[in-house]
């Protein structure tokens, strides 16, 4: 009880079974995580530019390899370090 109410984290228990496989809840059960990038070297990323817009392809997915395509450079690049937009 004082683990539970005095000196332990606030927490609670799950319930239907699912203790089985998951601990209690807390704050961060709530919190959404967010993930981001950036890529500082557009010539270096160029390959993997080329990959993103190949795979969205493949999947059907249109607009995401236009939005790709729009991160390839025209030139090649000619060794310029590019930030991207």
């Amino acid at each position: 009880v004082l683990g539970d109410y005095g000196a332990g984290p606030n927490h609670v228990l799950p319930t239907a079974g699912t203790g089985k496989y998951t601990g209690g809840l807390s704050v961060h059960t709530f919190l959404r995580q967010r993930t981001w990038m950036r890529i500082d070297d557009l010539v270096a990323a160029q390959r993997q530019v080329e990959d993103s817009v190949a795979l969205a392809r493949l999947e059907g997915l249109e607009g995401h390899a236009r939005a790709a395509e729009r991160r390839l450079i025209a030139d090649g690049g000619a060794g310029k370090k590019q930030r991207a937009a």
